[in-house]
């Protein structure tokens, strides 16, 4: 009964939130959406984000990408405890190819360098469903690193050995680089910084294309 009741809630506070949007355009209310068919499944996203951050733990405060930070570190814990680390950032970069040469086709084209990391930062939940925000500048694209709140309770626990510059070194830092040569445009990526945590990948020698 609980979970209805908070299915209901969330379904409705999305619907106000789509009619505050409508009132906002002048348009009338029930001819906006901009999910149309889609609120019984928008309810069942809001359930999950409210029941993930009123989930209660004497470890930690979860935040809605627990799940997804997790499995990442499973999976790069995996490949470290097998020596498969550069294998598996091979494998992931495989698995991206399709997508990235396909956009490497467009930046050619267009000379559009910008492209590249829109395909790797804003077109993929791939990151945008584990980084919760993204600074985004021209060239550049900034954020504080996913795994910190988490990884430090796992590896109390003994789940993980992993440190986050480890992680920075042997998985990020090579997959963006990867995905830059693929793309056909290098991309580069800041140092670690131990006390901040914000990575930073640039376009190297970027350079805005100008508007036609």
């Amino acid at each position: 009964m609980l979970a209805k009741s908070i299915k209901t809630a969330a379904v409705a506070a999305v619907a106000l939130s789509l009619s505050s949007a409508a009132f906002a355009a002048e348009r009338q209310v029930g001819q906006y959406s901009p999910f149309p068919e889609k609120t019984e499944e928008l309810g069942q996203a809001m359930q999950m984000v409210f029941k993930t951050l009123n989930h209660s733990s004497r470890a930690y405060e979860h935040e809605v990408n627990d799940a997804l930070v997790k499995m990442t570190l499973g999976h790069i814990q995996f490949a470290k405890d097998h020596g498969l680390l550069k294998e598996v950032v091979l494998e992931e970069i495989r698995v991206q190819s399709p997508m990235l040469l396909r956009v490497a086709k467009m930046i050619k084209k267009s000379g559009d360098k910008e492209l590249a990391l829109k395909a790797v930062f804003e077109q993929t939940t791939c990151h945008f469903q584990l980084v919760l925000d993204t600074e985004m500048q021209p060239g550049v694209r900034r954020y504080v690193f996913p795994f910190t709140r988490v990884l430090e309770q796992t590896t109390r626990m003994g789940q993980h050995d992993l440190t986050g510059e480890e992680i920075y070194n042997v998985w990020l830092k090579p997959r963006f680089e990867k995905y830059g040569d693929v793309l056909g445009v290098p991309l580069v990526v800041d140092p670690w910084d131990p006390e901040t945590k914000i990575i930073t990948v640039r376009i190297k020698g970027f350079e805005q294309v100008s508007a036609r």
